[in-house]
């Protein structure tokens, strides 16, 4: 509990010809700093990304 997935796909999910990658990040700074490498990478090869809002969801989890 408390892990942040960064799913990565390729290709088209709608077709056989895609695949993805789950990489596990253990915190929410290291999955946003998983994500600037991601970045970082898709700009050198020539991908732009497009302006979009990010929502922080609150879970809250009761111990027992």
């Amino acid at each position: 509990m408390g892990d942040w997935i960064i799913t990565q796909s390729w290709g088209n999910s709608l077709q056989e010809k895609s695949s993805f990658k789950h990489t596990v990040a253990p915190s929410y700074q290291e999955a946003r700093d998983m994500l600037k490498k991601i970045n970082q990478q898709r700009k050198k090869l020539g991908f732009q990304a497009h302006k979009r809002e990010e929502t922080q969801l609150g879970f809250e989890f009761l111990e027992h």
